[in-house]
């Protein structure tokens, strides 16, 4: 779920709260870094979980079910389709030969509004001549299990948007974690430490040296990239 660049950035924030529990001794009295310290362990513990990829995974997974239930509903449809024009033509009946004249290479292909409303009709119809259907081997079986595949694609029809929705707003999360992140550090963090640079200077050297962003190469886990936050001078 995490980019590179953050993965990046949390390691050396890892690195600045590893540094600072090594010796506290410094900070003993300085109530501002003590609270720098807690708050960047509980931002880290909020951030950890994120180098996994979840958020990705169930995206393809929804996109795979869609799709299979697409082409369940379309072979379901199709079938009733074929039952219900050979009826129509028996009965001469020109407007419900042209309601049924659908297979399943072309209900596959419909955009999933334009599938469910074709769908749907054909479901009325069978429905409505449902007793002469019978002969034609439409059973009340066939027709339910129709209604089962369309309740089921009309269930995950916007399964892609809200997917895309809800990995929109997981990165907007992850990247007001990282801004506050960014302003501990940056900001807060850089203020406290300046005073321990005579004071302390073995102190202020290792916090330093772990602010350090290390840019290591490596594949996007997912998310956009974010711009990379100055480093401490």
């Amino acid at each position: 779920m995490l980019t590179t660049k953050q993965d990046n950035r949390l390691t050396a924030a890892e690195n600045v709260a590893a540094a600072l529990t090594q010796d506290a001794t410094p900070y003993a009295q300085d109530k501002a870094l003590q609270q720098i310290s807690q708050e960047l362990a509980a931002l880290l513990q909020a951030l950890r979980p994120l180098r996994q990829k979840g958020l990705r995974a169930t995206s393809k997974g929804a996109s795979k079910t869609k799709g299979q239930r697409r082409e369940q509903l379309a072979t379901s449809a199709a079938e009733v389709a074929g039952d219900l024009y050979s009826y129509a033509t028996d009965q001469q009946n020109r407007g419900l030969q042209t309601s049924a004249d659908y297979n399943y290479s072309t209900l596959v292909k419909m955009r999933a509004t334009a599938l469910t409303d074709l769908v749907q009709h054909l479901y009325d119809e069978a429905a409505a001549h449902q007793p002469a259907l019978l002969d034609y081997g439409l059973t009340p079986a066939r027709l339910q299990e129709l209604k089962d595949a369309l309740a089921a694609f009309t269930g995950t029809k916007n399964d892609p948007r809200q997917h895309i929705t809800e990995g929109k707003a997981a990165r907007l999360a992850i990247k007001a974690q990282f801004s506050n992140l960014a302003t501990l550090l940056e900001d807060r963090l850089d203020r406290s430490l300046r005073k321990y640079a005579r004071s302390h200077s073995e102190f202020y050297h290792r916090i330093s040296a772990a602010r350090q962003v290390i840019d290591r190469p490596g594949k996007q886990q997912g998310g956009e990239e974010e711009e990379t936050p100055a480093k401490p001078q």
